[in-house]
Protein backbone atom coordinates (compact mmCIF):
# COMPACT_ATOMS: atom_id res chain seq x y z
CA UNK A 1 0.00 0.00 0.00
CA UNK A 2 1.35 3.46 -0.89
CA UNK A 3 1.62 6.23 1.65
CA UNK A 4 -1.17 8.10 -0.12
CA UNK A 5 -3.49 5.10 0.14
CA UNK A 6 -2.59 4.66 3.79
CA UNK A 7 -3.26 8.36 4.40
CA UNK A 8 -6.67 8.17 2.78
CA UNK A 9 -7.53 5.03 4.76
CA UNK A 10 -6.52 6.68 8.05
CA UNK A 11 -8.56 9.80 7.24
CA UNK A 12 -11.63 7.67 6.39
CA UNK A 13 -11.19 5.76 9.64
CA UNK A 14 -11.08 9.00 11.65
CA UNK A 15 -14.22 10.25 9.94
CA UNK A 16 -15.99 6.94 10.66
CA UNK A 17 -14.94 7.06 14.32
CA UNK A 18 -16.21 10.64 14.57
CA UNK A 19 -19.60 9.57 13.18
CA UNK A 20 -19.71 6.67 15.64
CA UNK A 21 -18.93 9.00 18.54
CA UNK A 22 -21.76 11.33 17.47
CA UNK A 23 -24.24 8.43 17.50
CA UNK A 24 -22.86 7.13 20.80
CA UNK A 25 -23.15 10.58 22.37
CA UNK A 26 -26.73 10.88 21.14
CA UNK A 27 -27.58 7.55 22.78
CA UNK A 28 -26.07 8.63 26.10
CA UNK A 29 -27.96 11.93 25.98
CA UNK A 30 -31.23 9.98 25.65
CA UNK A 31 -30.54 7.39 28.34
CA UNK A 32 -33.62 8.51 30.33
CA UNK A 33 -35.82 9.15 27.30
CA UNK A 34 -38.27 6.22 27.14
CA UNK A 35 -39.48 7.31 23.72
CA UNK A 36 -36.02 7.01 22.20
CA UNK A 37 -34.74 3.87 20.48
CA UNK A 38 -31.05 3.11 20.68
CA UNK A 39 -29.07 3.65 17.46
CA UNK A 40 -25.93 1.94 16.22
CA UNK A 41 -23.54 2.98 13.49
CA UNK A 42 -23.43 0.78 10.41
CA UNK A 43 -19.74 0.80 9.40
CA UNK A 44 -18.90 -0.21 5.83
CA UNK A 45 -15.57 -0.77 4.07
CA UNK A 46 -14.99 -0.40 0.35
CA UNK A 47 -11.83 -2.16 -0.85
CA UNK A 48 -10.21 -0.96 -4.09
CA UNK A 49 -6.83 -1.50 -5.70
CA UNK A 50 -5.66 1.91 -4.53
CA UNK A 51 -7.03 2.09 -0.98
CA UNK A 52 -9.65 0.96 1.57
CA UNK A 53 -12.46 3.41 2.35
CA UNK A 54 -14.09 3.10 5.79
CA UNK A 55 -17.31 5.03 6.43
CA UNK A 56 -20.56 5.03 8.45
CA UNK A 57 -23.29 4.33 5.95
CA UNK A 58 -26.21 5.01 8.32
CA UNK A 59 -27.45 4.90 11.91
CA UNK A 60 -29.46 1.75 12.49
CA UNK A 61 -32.37 2.08 14.91
CA UNK A 62 -32.93 -0.71 17.43
CA UNK A 63 -36.45 -2.00 16.84
CA UNK A 64 -38.52 -4.95 17.97
CA UNK A 65 -41.98 -4.96 16.45
CA UNK A 66 -43.13 -7.93 18.51
CA UNK A 67 -42.12 -6.25 21.77
CA UNK A 68 -43.66 -2.93 20.67
CA UNK A 69 -46.93 -4.58 19.76
CA UNK A 70 -46.96 -6.34 23.14
CA UNK A 71 -46.53 -2.98 24.88
CA UNK A 72 -49.31 -1.44 22.81
CA UNK A 73 -51.69 -4.37 23.31
CA UNK A 74 -51.00 -4.82 27.03
CA UNK A 75 -51.07 -1.10 27.63
CA UNK A 76 -54.41 -0.75 25.88
CA UNK A 77 -55.92 -3.56 27.95
CA UNK A 78 -54.46 -2.21 31.19
CA UNK A 79 -55.85 1.25 30.47
CA UNK A 80 -59.35 -0.16 29.86
CA UNK A 81 -59.41 -2.18 33.08
CA UNK A 82 -57.81 0.57 35.17
CA UNK A 83 -60.28 3.16 33.84
CA UNK A 84 -63.23 0.90 34.68
CA UNK A 85 -61.90 -0.02 38.14
CA UNK A 86 -61.17 3.62 39.04
CA UNK A 87 -64.65 4.80 38.08
CA UNK A 88 -66.36 1.90 39.86
CA UNK A 89 -64.30 2.50 43.00
CA UNK A 90 -65.70 6.00 43.36
CA UNK A 91 -69.13 4.69 44.29
CA UNK A 92 -67.98 3.17 47.55
CA UNK A 93 -65.13 4.39 49.71
CA UNK A 94 -66.48 3.60 53.19
CA UNK A 95 -68.78 0.93 54.65
CA UNK A 96 -71.45 3.59 55.24
CA UNK A 97 -71.71 4.43 51.53
CA UNK A 98 -74.93 3.23 49.86
CA UNK A 99 -73.14 0.67 47.69
CA UNK A 100 -70.82 -0.56 50.41
CA UNK A 101 -73.53 -1.52 52.88
CA UNK A 102 -75.32 1.72 53.71
CA UNK A 103 -78.67 0.76 52.15
CA UNK A 104 -78.51 -2.79 53.41
CA UNK A 105 -77.77 -1.46 56.88
CA UNK A 106 -80.70 0.96 56.66
CA UNK A 107 -83.07 -1.86 55.73
CA UNK A 108 -81.83 -3.98 58.62
CA UNK A 109 -82.34 -1.06 60.99
CA UNK A 110 -85.82 -0.44 59.59
CA UNK A 111 -86.85 -4.04 60.21
CA UNK A 112 -85.45 -3.90 63.75
CA UNK A 113 -87.20 -0.58 64.47
CA UNK A 114 -90.50 -1.95 63.11
CA UNK A 115 -90.26 -4.98 65.38
CA UNK A 116 -89.61 -2.74 68.38
CA UNK A 117 -92.55 -0.52 67.44
CA UNK A 118 -94.81 -3.57 66.94
CA UNK A 119 -93.92 -4.78 70.44
CA UNK A 120 -94.90 -1.40 71.91
CA UNK A 121 -97.32 0.17 69.38
CA UNK A 122 -98.39 3.00 71.68
CA UNK A 123 -94.84 4.31 71.98
CA UNK A 124 -94.70 7.24 69.58
CA UNK A 125 -90.95 7.60 70.13
CA UNK A 126 -90.50 4.19 68.52
CA UNK A 127 -92.82 5.25 65.73
CA UNK A 128 -90.74 8.37 65.13
CA UNK A 129 -87.61 6.19 65.03
CA UNK A 130 -89.19 4.18 62.21
CA UNK A 131 -89.88 7.39 60.29
CA UNK A 132 -86.35 8.68 60.89
CA UNK A 133 -84.81 5.42 59.67
CA UNK A 134 -87.11 5.49 56.64
CA UNK A 135 -86.00 9.03 55.80
CA UNK A 136 -82.36 7.99 56.04
CA UNK A 137 -83.08 5.01 53.81
CA UNK A 138 -84.78 7.01 51.05
CA UNK A 139 -82.04 9.64 51.23
CA UNK A 140 -79.44 6.94 50.65
CA UNK A 141 -81.44 5.52 47.75
CA UNK A 142 -81.79 8.92 46.12
CA UNK A 143 -78.12 9.76 46.67
CA UNK A 144 -77.03 6.39 45.31
CA UNK A 145 -79.15 6.84 42.19
CA UNK A 146 -77.75 10.33 41.72
CA UNK A 147 -74.20 9.01 42.10
CA UNK A 148 -74.78 6.34 39.47
CA UNK A 149 -76.19 8.78 36.95
CA UNK A 150 -73.53 11.41 37.69
CA UNK A 151 -70.91 8.76 37.04
CA UNK A 152 -72.58 7.87 33.74
CA UNK A 153 -72.54 11.56 32.82
CA UNK A 154 -68.86 11.78 33.71
CA UNK A 155 -68.06 8.65 31.69
CA UNK A 156 -69.94 10.08 28.71
CA UNK A 157 -67.98 13.35 28.88
CA UNK A 158 -64.75 11.36 29.10
CA UNK A 159 -65.79 9.38 26.03
CA UNK A 160 -66.23 12.65 24.15
CA UNK A 161 -62.76 13.82 25.21
CA UNK A 162 -61.29 10.45 24.24
CA UNK A 163 -62.82 10.63 20.76
CA UNK A 164 -61.39 14.14 20.31
CA UNK A 165 -57.95 12.85 21.33
CA UNK A 166 -58.23 9.95 18.90
CA UNK A 167 -59.01 12.22 15.97
CA UNK A 168 -56.16 14.57 16.90
CA UNK A 169 -53.70 11.70 17.25
CA UNK A 170 -54.77 10.21 13.92
CA UNK A 171 -54.31 13.56 12.17
CA UNK A 172 -50.83 13.94 13.66
CA UNK A 173 -50.01 10.34 12.81
CA UNK A 174 -50.90 10.93 9.18
CA UNK A 175 -48.37 13.77 8.93
CA UNK A 176 -45.56 11.77 10.54
CA UNK A 177 -46.33 8.60 8.62
CA UNK A 178 -46.28 10.47 5.31
CA UNK A 179 -42.84 11.87 6.12
CA UNK A 180 -41.59 8.41 7.09
CA UNK A 181 -42.79 6.79 3.87
CA UNK A 182 -41.33 9.53 1.68
CA UNK A 183 -38.07 9.67 3.66
CA UNK A 184 -37.62 5.90 3.55
CA UNK A 185 -38.22 5.82 -0.19
CA UNK A 186 -35.60 8.54 -0.76
CA UNK A 187 -33.04 7.03 1.66
CA UNK A 188 -33.26 9.76 4.30
CA UNK A 189 -32.67 9.19 8.02
CA UNK A 190 -36.16 8.65 9.48
CA UNK A 191 -35.14 7.21 12.85
CA UNK A 192 -36.40 10.20 14.86
CA UNK A 193 -39.68 10.11 12.96
CA UNK A 194 -40.07 6.40 13.69
CA UNK A 195 -39.56 7.10 17.41
CA UNK A 196 -42.18 9.84 17.19
CA UNK A 197 -44.64 7.54 15.44
CA UNK A 198 -44.16 4.82 18.05
CA UNK A 199 -45.11 7.29 20.76
CA UNK A 200 -48.16 8.34 18.80
CA UNK A 201 -49.21 4.71 18.51
CA UNK A 202 -48.74 4.20 22.24
CA UNK A 203 -50.81 7.30 23.00
CA UNK A 204 -53.52 6.20 20.58
CA UNK A 205 -53.68 2.74 22.15
CA UNK A 206 -54.44 4.35 25.51
CA UNK A 207 -57.66 5.71 24.01
CA UNK A 208 -58.76 2.80 21.82
CA UNK A 209 -57.54 -0.75 21.21
CA UNK A 210 -55.53 -0.96 17.98
CA UNK A 211 -53.84 -3.49 15.72
CA UNK A 212 -50.87 -2.50 13.49
CA UNK A 213 -50.09 -3.77 10.01
CA UNK A 214 -46.64 -2.86 8.62
CA UNK A 215 -46.21 -2.20 4.91
CA UNK A 216 -43.46 -1.24 2.45
CA UNK A 217 -41.30 1.84 3.09
CA UNK A 218 -42.09 1.75 6.84
CA UNK A 219 -45.74 2.52 6.09
CA UNK A 220 -48.44 1.29 8.49
CA UNK A 221 -52.18 0.68 8.56
CA UNK A 222 -54.22 0.65 11.77
CA UNK A 223 -57.32 -1.27 12.76
CA UNK A 224 -59.32 -1.29 15.97
CA UNK A 225 -58.84 -4.40 18.08
CA UNK A 226 -62.28 -5.42 16.81
CA UNK A 227 -61.14 -5.26 13.17
CA UNK A 228 -62.45 -1.90 11.90
CA UNK A 229 -60.13 0.21 9.72
CA UNK A 230 -58.88 3.18 11.72
CA UNK A 231 -56.03 4.45 9.54
CA UNK A 232 -54.90 3.49 6.06
CA UNK A 233 -52.99 6.26 4.27
CA UNK A 234 -55.46 8.64 5.87
CA UNK A 235 -57.50 8.54 9.11
CA UNK A 236 -61.04 7.23 9.24
CA UNK A 237 -63.65 9.40 10.92
CA UNK A 238 -64.32 8.70 14.60
CA UNK A 239 -67.60 10.23 15.81
CA UNK A 240 -69.61 10.45 19.00
CA UNK A 241 -72.63 12.50 20.07
CA UNK A 242 -72.33 13.28 23.79
CA UNK A 243 -75.26 13.33 26.21
CA UNK A 244 -75.36 16.31 28.56
CA UNK A 245 -77.07 14.61 31.52
CA UNK A 246 -78.24 11.14 32.46
CA UNK A 247 -81.08 9.53 34.36
CA UNK A 248 -82.22 5.93 34.49
CA UNK A 249 -84.27 6.35 31.30
CA UNK A 250 -81.46 7.81 29.17
CA UNK A 251 -79.41 5.54 26.93
CA UNK A 252 -75.93 6.70 25.93
CA UNK A 253 -74.89 7.08 22.31
CA UNK A 254 -72.44 4.86 20.43
CA UNK A 255 -68.92 5.66 19.26
CA UNK A 256 -68.51 5.11 15.53
CA UNK A 257 -65.37 4.39 13.52
CA UNK A 258 -65.88 4.77 9.79
CA UNK A 259 -69.63 4.53 10.39
CA UNK A 260 -69.48 1.31 12.46
CA UNK A 261 -70.39 1.31 16.17
CA UNK A 262 -67.39 0.15 18.22
CA UNK A 263 -68.42 1.27 21.73
CA UNK A 264 -71.81 1.80 23.32
CA UNK A 265 -75.03 -0.16 23.87
CA UNK A 266 -75.49 -0.93 20.17
CA UNK A 267 -71.88 -1.64 19.23
CA UNK A 268 -71.68 -4.27 16.49
CA UNK A 269 -67.88 -4.44 16.64
CA UNK A 270 -67.10 -3.60 20.28
CA UNK A 271 -63.53 -2.70 21.16
CA UNK A 272 -61.91 -4.26 24.22
CA UNK A 273 -58.95 -1.94 24.83
CA UNK A 274 -58.33 1.69 25.69
CA UNK A 275 -60.16 4.21 27.84
CA UNK A 276 -63.19 4.11 25.57
CA UNK A 277 -63.81 0.45 26.42
CA UNK A 278 -63.58 1.16 30.17
CA UNK A 279 -65.89 4.17 29.99
CA UNK A 280 -68.48 2.29 27.91
CA UNK A 281 -68.43 -0.72 30.25
CA UNK A 282 -69.19 1.48 33.24
CA UNK A 283 -71.71 3.76 31.51
CA UNK A 284 -73.74 1.17 29.63
CA UNK A 285 -73.47 -2.04 31.65
CA UNK A 286 -72.38 -1.82 35.28
CA UNK A 287 -74.10 1.47 36.08
CA UNK A 288 -77.36 0.15 34.63
CA UNK A 289 -77.10 -2.98 36.77
CA UNK A 290 -76.55 -0.89 39.90
CA UNK A 291 -79.46 1.39 39.00
CA UNK A 292 -81.71 -1.63 38.54
CA UNK A 293 -80.76 -2.88 42.01
CA UNK A 294 -81.66 0.51 43.50
CA UNK A 295 -84.93 0.79 41.60
CA UNK A 296 -85.98 -2.74 42.54
CA UNK A 297 -85.28 -1.95 46.18
CA UNK A 298 -87.39 1.21 45.99
CA UNK A 299 -90.20 -0.61 44.20
CA UNK A 300 -90.23 -3.39 46.81
CA UNK A 301 -90.41 -0.85 49.64
CA UNK A 302 -93.39 0.92 48.12
CA UNK A 303 -95.10 -2.41 47.51
CA UNK A 304 -94.44 -3.87 50.99
CA UNK A 305 -95.70 -0.77 52.81
CA UNK A 306 -98.63 -0.03 50.49
CA UNK A 307 -102.21 0.27 51.73
CA UNK A 308 -104.84 -2.17 50.49
CA UNK A 309 -108.55 -1.27 50.39
CA UNK A 310 -110.05 -3.06 53.42
CA UNK A 311 -113.60 -2.66 52.18
CA UNK A 312 -112.88 -4.04 48.72
CA UNK A 313 -112.86 -2.75 45.17
CA UNK A 314 -110.32 0.04 45.50
CA UNK A 315 -106.86 0.04 43.97
CA UNK A 316 -103.77 -0.38 46.10
CA UNK A 317 -102.32 2.96 47.27
CA UNK A 318 -98.91 4.05 48.56
CA UNK A 319 -98.30 3.85 52.30
CA UNK A 320 -95.20 4.74 54.32
CA UNK A 321 -93.17 5.15 51.12
CA UNK A 322 -94.34 7.39 48.31
CA UNK A 323 -93.23 8.56 44.86
CA UNK A 324 -94.20 11.44 42.52
CA UNK A 325 -96.91 9.29 40.87
CA UNK A 326 -98.54 8.46 44.22
CA UNK A 327 -100.89 7.62 45.73
CA UNK A 328 -101.17 5.24 42.79
CA UNK A 329 -98.71 2.35 42.69
CA UNK A 330 -95.84 2.44 40.17
CA UNK A 331 -96.14 0.23 37.09
CA UNK A 332 -93.31 -1.66 35.38
CA UNK A 333 -92.59 1.32 33.13
CA UNK A 334 -92.35 3.61 36.18
CA UNK A 335 -89.74 1.52 37.97
CA UNK A 336 -86.61 2.73 36.08
CA UNK A 337 -85.42 5.75 38.07
CA UNK A 338 -87.79 5.09 40.98
CA UNK A 339 -84.93 5.13 43.51
CA UNK A 340 -84.21 8.74 42.59
CA UNK A 341 -87.75 9.80 43.51
CA UNK A 342 -88.83 7.65 46.46
CA UNK A 343 -89.78 9.53 49.62
CA UNK A 344 -91.42 9.08 53.00
CA UNK A 345 -95.14 9.83 52.73
CA UNK A 346 -95.85 13.32 54.07
CA UNK A 347 -99.08 12.04 55.63
CA UNK A 348 -96.99 9.89 58.03
CA UNK A 349 -93.99 12.14 58.76
CA UNK A 350 -94.66 14.65 61.61
CA UNK A 351 -91.88 16.86 60.22
CA UNK A 352 -94.05 17.29 57.11
CA UNK A 353 -97.28 17.77 59.05
CA UNK A 354 -98.17 14.07 59.07
CA UNK A 355 -99.51 11.73 61.76
CA UNK A 356 -97.66 8.62 62.97
CA UNK A 357 -100.93 6.88 63.84
CA UNK A 358 -102.03 6.57 60.20
CA UNK A 359 -99.04 4.38 59.50
CA UNK A 360 -99.76 2.02 62.41
CA UNK A 361 -103.54 2.02 61.95
CA UNK A 362 -103.80 2.65 58.21
CA UNK A 363 -105.99 5.27 56.57
CA UNK A 364 -103.39 7.35 54.75
CA UNK A 365 -105.66 7.09 51.72
CA UNK A 366 -109.01 7.43 53.47
CA UNK A 367 -111.45 5.44 55.55
CA UNK A 368 -111.51 2.42 53.22
CA UNK A 369 -107.81 1.87 53.91
CA UNK A 370 -108.04 1.82 57.71
CA UNK A 371 -106.74 -1.45 59.17
CA UNK A 372 -107.49 -0.73 62.85
CA UNK A 373 -111.22 -0.31 62.37
CA UNK A 374 -111.88 -1.04 66.05
CA UNK A 375 -109.52 1.73 67.15
CA UNK A 376 -107.58 -0.58 69.45
CA UNK A 377 -104.73 1.22 71.25
CA UNK A 378 -102.36 -1.75 71.11
CA UNK A 379 -103.04 -2.54 67.43
CA UNK A 380 -99.84 -3.95 65.91
CA UNK A 381 -101.04 -6.14 63.04
CA UNK A 382 -100.21 -3.54 60.42
CA UNK A 383 -96.65 -3.22 61.77
CA UNK A 384 -96.14 -6.97 61.93
CA UNK A 385 -97.38 -7.34 58.35
CA UNK A 386 -94.70 -4.93 57.11
CA UNK A 387 -92.00 -6.82 59.01
CA UNK A 388 -93.19 -10.05 57.40
CA UNK A 389 -93.21 -8.32 54.02
CA UNK A 390 -89.54 -7.38 54.36
CA UNK A 391 -88.56 -11.00 55.04
CA UNK A 392 -91.00 -12.70 52.66
CA UNK A 393 -89.85 -14.02 49.30
CA UNK A 394 -90.60 -11.97 46.18
CA UNK A 395 -89.41 -11.72 42.60
CA UNK A 396 -86.97 -9.05 41.41
CA UNK A 397 -85.81 -8.08 37.93
CA UNK A 398 -83.11 -10.53 36.72
CA UNK A 399 -81.31 -7.52 35.21
CA UNK A 400 -80.29 -6.66 38.77
CA UNK A 401 -77.51 -9.24 38.44
CA UNK A 402 -78.34 -11.07 41.67
CA UNK A 403 -80.74 -13.86 42.69
CA UNK A 404 -84.17 -12.55 41.58
CA UNK A 405 -86.06 -14.78 44.05
CA UNK A 406 -85.41 -13.60 47.59
CA UNK A 407 -86.67 -11.34 50.32
CA UNK A 408 -86.03 -7.60 50.22
CA UNK A 409 -83.46 -7.88 53.01
CA UNK A 410 -81.62 -10.71 51.25
CA UNK A 411 -81.81 -8.90 47.91
CA UNK A 412 -80.21 -5.81 49.43
CA UNK A 413 -77.45 -7.89 51.03
CA UNK A 414 -76.84 -9.64 47.71
CA UNK A 415 -76.67 -6.27 45.94
CA UNK A 416 -74.03 -5.05 48.37
CA UNK A 417 -72.08 -8.28 47.86
CA UNK A 418 -72.41 -7.92 44.09
CA UNK A 419 -70.91 -4.45 44.15
CA UNK A 420 -68.13 -5.47 46.53
CA UNK A 421 -67.27 -8.50 44.40
CA UNK A 422 -67.33 -6.52 41.16
CA UNK A 423 -65.21 -3.80 42.71
CA UNK A 424 -62.65 -6.33 43.95
CA UNK A 425 -62.69 -8.24 40.66
CA UNK A 426 -62.08 -5.10 38.63
CA UNK A 427 -59.23 -4.06 40.91
CA UNK A 428 -57.59 -7.48 40.72
CA UNK A 429 -57.85 -7.60 36.93
CA UNK A 430 -56.45 -4.07 36.66
CA UNK A 431 -53.45 -5.06 38.80
CA UNK A 432 -52.77 -8.15 36.68
CA UNK A 433 -53.07 -6.19 33.44
CA UNK A 434 -50.83 -3.45 34.80
CA UNK A 435 -48.17 -6.02 35.72
CA UNK A 436 -48.33 -7.50 32.21
CA UNK A 437 -47.95 -4.04 30.71
CA UNK A 438 -44.97 -3.16 32.91
CA UNK A 439 -43.33 -6.46 32.03
CA UNK A 440 -43.74 -5.82 28.30
CA UNK A 441 -42.36 -2.29 28.74
CA UNK A 442 -39.27 -3.74 30.43
CA UNK A 443 -38.84 -6.25 27.61
CA UNK A 444 -39.05 -3.50 24.99
CA UNK A 445 -36.70 -1.27 26.96
CA UNK A 446 -34.14 -4.06 27.27
CA UNK A 447 -34.31 -4.59 23.52
CA UNK A 448 -34.42 -1.04 22.21
CA UNK A 449 -33.53 1.22 25.13
CA UNK A 450 -30.19 2.75 26.02
CA UNK A 451 -27.98 1.02 28.60
CA UNK A 452 -25.55 3.55 30.00
CA UNK A 453 -22.89 0.98 30.93
CA UNK A 454 -22.95 -0.51 27.44
CA UNK A 455 -22.74 2.91 25.81
CA UNK A 456 -19.83 4.00 27.99
CA UNK A 457 -17.98 0.81 27.15
CA UNK A 458 -18.70 1.41 23.48
CA UNK A 459 -17.38 4.95 23.81
CA UNK A 460 -14.06 3.63 25.15
CA UNK A 461 -13.83 1.22 22.22
CA UNK A 462 -14.48 4.04 19.74
CA UNK A 463 -11.96 6.29 21.47
CA UNK A 464 -9.32 3.53 21.28
CA UNK A 465 -10.06 3.02 17.60
CA UNK A 466 -9.90 6.76 17.07
CA UNK A 467 -6.54 6.93 18.86
CA UNK A 468 -5.21 4.10 16.72
CA UNK A 469 -6.29 5.88 13.53
CA UNK A 470 -4.78 9.14 14.80
CA UNK A 471 -1.50 7.34 15.59
CA UNK A 472 -1.46 5.85 12.11
CA UNK A 473 -2.03 9.29 10.66
CA UNK A 474 0.87 10.69 12.72
CA UNK A 475 3.10 7.85 11.59
CA UNK A 476 2.25 8.51 7.94
CA UNK A 477 2.91 12.21 8.51
CA UNK A 478 6.37 11.43 9.91
CA UNK A 479 7.11 9.15 6.97
CA UNK A 480 6.12 11.89 4.55
CA UNK A 481 8.42 14.33 6.36
CA UNK A 482 11.35 11.90 6.15
CA UNK A 483 10.65 11.25 2.51
CA UNK A 484 10.55 14.94 1.71
CA UNK A 485 13.76 15.47 3.70
CA UNK A 486 15.65 12.89 1.60
CA UNK A 487 14.40 14.49 -1.62
CA UNK A 488 15.98 17.78 -0.61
Amino acid sequence: MSLTSALLTAQASLQARSAEIAINTQNIANVNNRSYSRQTAVVSTIVTDSNNSIYVSNAQRAANRTALEAVIGNGSTATATETYATLLDRLGTTTSDPFSGGISSNLGSLESDLRAYANDPTNLVLGQTVVNTSNELVTNLRNASRSVQNLRTEADASMEASVENINTLLADLEKVNTKIVKGTASGDDVNALLDQRDQQLLALSQEIGIEIVYRDNNDIALYTDSGITLFETSPREVTFAPTAAYDANVTGNDVYVDGIAVAGPNATKPISGGKLAGYAQLRDVTANTLQTQLDETANALIDIFKEVDQVGGGADQTGLFDWPGGPGMPTATDVPGLAANISVNAAVDPAQGGDLDVFRNGGINGANYVYNTAGTDGFAQRLNDTVDGMTAGRTFDPASGVNPNSSLLTFSTNSTSWYSAERQRSTDIALVDSAAFNSSVDTLSNTTGVNLDTEMQRMLEIENAYSASASLLNTIDEMFKELLATVR
